[in-house]
Parts: C-alpha cells; sequence; structure tokens
C-alpha cells in the first residue's frame, strides 16, 4: 500500500474513532452530573468528581514520552481501550463512589492526547500542520451534533443504565478502529529516536533543549491557560444550573447540549477553512466574546427553551477555544525530536488549571448557582482587555506570541 493511501485509511479509521468515541461521551456527559447528585453526592463532591479528567490530564506527559520513544500507535491504543469499562461500572453504580472510579477509568484516557496529534502531524506531508489535525479532530463535533438530544430520549424511555451500555458499544467499536491503525505513519518516530539515541543524546541531553522551547512558548501558555480554565469555572454545572435553578427537563437539556455541539462543529470547521484569514488573536477575541453573550443567555431569570437553546449554542463556540487552543500549540513547536513532550506538558498544565477551576466554580454554586457564569465573563473581560492592550503596544502578535 503506497504511502497517499494508507494516510487515506488511517485518517479515516482516526476520524472513525474520534467519531463513535464523541458519540459516546455527548451522549452521557451533559447528564452526568445530574446522575451523580442523584447517586448521593453534594455540589463539592460534584466538582471533585467532574475535575477528575482534567486533574489527571498531566497522564499527557506519559503518553508524549511514550509516543516519542515508541511511537504514537500504542499509546492512542490504551488511551481508546482504558475508557472501555467506565461507562459498565456507571451502569451499576449506586453512589458516587462508584462513579469516582469510573470517571478515573476514563480520565486516562488523556495518555494518548498527545499522540494523536502527533500521529496525525507526522503523517502531514503538505506543509500545513492544521490540515490533518482540523480533518480528524472534526469528527469530534460532528459525533456530537445529535448525541446529546439522543442521550436525553435514551434515558427518559429507557433508563440511565441502558444509555451506559449504549456508551460502552461505541468506544469498544471504537477502540477496534484504532487497533487497525498502521504501526507507524510515514516516517516512524521510532526509527527516528533510535537514531537521535545512537547519536548519544538521551533525556538529559535534550532537557535544555526542551526547556528553552517551554520557555519561548512560556507566554503563550500562560495566556491560554488563563483563558480555558476561567471559562470552564462552571462548566461542570451548566446543566445542574439548567434543571435546577431553571427547572428544565433531562430531554431540553438533551436538545439544548446537542445546539452546544453544532456551535462548536462550525467555529471548528470556519476556523479549519480560513486558517490563513483568520489569524489565531482575532479568532480567540471573536470566539471570546461570543462566549460572553452566551453566559449572560444562560443566566437570564425568565428563561425560554429558546434562550436556552441559544446560549448552549454559542457556548459552544466558546468551547472550542479549548482544542482551537492545543492546535495553536502544536503548530508553534519547533523542536522536532522533543515535539511529544512538549506538547503533552502543555496539555498538562492546562488541564491540571481546567480541573482547579472546578472547585471554586463549585463554592460559587454552593452560594448562588449563577455565580460560577459571573466569574467566567469577568475574567473573560479583564483576559480581552489585558490581550488587547498589549497588542496594541506590539507586545502580542497576530499568533498570539508575546514578544
Amino acid at each position: 500500500m503506497d504511502n497517499i493511501k494508507r494516510f487515506r485509511k488511517d485518517m479515516i479509521l482516526l476520524f472513525s474513532a474520534e467519531l463513535l468515541w464523541a458519540m459516546g461521551l455527548a451522549m452521557y456527559k451533559s447528564f452526568f452530573p445530574i446522575h451523580v447528585k442523584e447517586v448521593g453526592a453534594n455540589d463539592i463532591i460534584v466538582g471533585i468528581i467532574m475535575s477528575i479528567p482534567s486533574l489527571l490530564g498531566v497522564l499527557a506527559i506519559v503518553g508524549g514520552i511514550w509516543a516519542d520513544f515508541a511511537g504514537s500507535k500504542n499509546a492512542i491504543v490504551f488511551g481508546w481501550a482504558i475508557t472501555v469499562p467506565a461507562p459498565l461500572i456507571w451502569m451499576f453504580a449506586n453512589n458516587w463512589i462508584w462513579m469516582l472510579i469510573g470517571q478515573i477509568f476514563y480520565a486516562l484516557t488523556w495518555v494518548c492526547a498527545p499522540a494523536i496529534a502527533l500521529y496525525i502531524l507526522d503523517y502531514d506531508t503538505t506543509g500545513n500542520k492544521m490540515a490533518g489535525y482540523t480533518f480528524v479532530f472534526s469528527a469530534g463535533p460532528i459525533g456530537s451534533i445529535i448525541a446529546p438530544a439522543i442521550g436525553g430520549k435514551v434515558i427518559t424511555s429507557f433508563g440511565k443504565e441502558t444509555l451506559y451500555f449504549i456508551v460502552f458499544v461505541f468506544y469498544l467499536i471504537s477502540t477496534i478502529c484504532t487497533l487497525l491503525l498502521s504501526r507507524q505513519p510515514a516516517k516512524g518516530k521510532l526509527e527516528k529516536n533510535i537514531e537521535y539515541h545512537q547519536e548519544g543524546l538521551s533525556m538529559r541531553d535534550k532537557l535544555p533543549g526542551t526547556l528553552a522551547s517551554l520557555k519561548q512558548m512560556s507566554g503563550m501558555i500562560v495566556l491560554l491557560t488563563i483563558l480555558v480554565s476561567a471559562q470552564n469555572i462552571g462548566e461542570s454545572f451548566i446543566t445542574l444550573y439548567a434543571e435546577e435553578a431553571q427547572k428544565f427537563s433531562v430531554e431540553h437539556i438533551g436538545i439544548a447540549s446537542t445546539a452546544l455541539y453544532i456551535g462548536s462543529t462550525i467555529f471548528t470547521f470556519l476556523f479549519g477553512k480560513s486558517e490563513e484569514k483568520m489569524k489565531p488573536y482575532t479568532a480567540l477575541i471573536t470566539g471570546n466574546l461570543i462566549f460572553i453573550i452566551s453566559v449572560f443567555l444562560t443566566t437570564l431569570k425568565s428563561s425560554t427553551i429558546i434562550s436556552l437553546v441559544s446560549a448552549f449554542f454559542l457556548r459552544g463556540i466558546g468551547r472550542s477555544i479549548l482544542l482551537f487552543s492545543q492546535a495553536i500549540l502544536a503548530k508553534n513547536i519547533t523542536d522536532g525530536n522533543n515535539k511529544g513532550f512538549i506538547l503533552s506538558v502543555c496539555i498538562a498544565i492546562r488541564n491540571i488549571a481546567i480541573g482547579i477551576a472546578t472547585y471554586p466554580g463549585a463554592f460559587l454554586y454552593q452560594i448562588n448557582p449563577a455565580y460560577p457564569f459571573y466569574a467566567e465573563v469577568l475574567i473573560t473581560i479583564i483576559w480581552i482587555a489585558i490581550v488587547c492592550i498589549n497588542r496594541l503596544k506590539g507586545q502580542v502578535n497576530k499568533y498570539m506570541v508575546i514578544s
């Protein structure tokens, strides 16, 4: 099989794996905090359980090292396979401790996060690193479009147990797709690292270059980390807020969550097609302004299903900044031999910050359910002001690099 055919086959397999996995995730994610609370957790415990995937994002570092030294496929397969037991655990959970255990299994998927990016970027020979990345990761929003509405209907008609079994099947088939990937893309990372070590360069030898790359990107990492963590203060509680404070049904929340993924999909495709016209600076500022509007709609006291759907749709656009920021980081890594490790460190820093942001969100939610969302808006406005002021001073360029 020539390289072009192998590339197409692997990208289709990876797209399919991402599509099925995203569908499974989106079918239950919107209702997961509600379920956790139903089995005895208070708001603080809900926040802790919801923060687990982000806090265990530090495992991305392990996945990055794994991908650099042994190739990306092994890390990808492990990251997919380890999530398969999670929905089965949730299906039989009768208290929040079992929900926590299942969440830990799910969170271990972060091992494959940098490996997916490297697998795609190593295969991309067009010179545009974003092309393959955008194609595969567009599967997530696509797979998520109708899944929440279906999940809400399944819960209403057949119960949560049936929903989790369907998710299990999706995760299983998705994992099989990763097993069928080629062992290595066009130029194997394993071969490159063998050559690298034959030159006598150890991890200790590479450390100065790695630290230099991270230092060079530090301004961009800090900016993007503050942004995505701030906008996740209320993320774990948005469906709880819709159910408890605004009295919407599970089916209505499912429909609104579908709108959220539609918004995310639209932003992802628009950026993928206009990368050269709309630079990261412009895209992020635009996305943030839309996010602020979504929060105001979310917290309307006289909310209707139309305002709820609109709020979730616009929040989806804002949420896509999370994936977008990872793409910006990947594109700006210049150290080819340490690419996996550097990207994994960036992802780990970002995810830990997001996980920590859940705790003030839980605290604020207990005081007033609307407070986490007000905090999101306040920090986002401050972030926009700082970036715009520094841009006017010439200290932040159009690629979000601080000079």
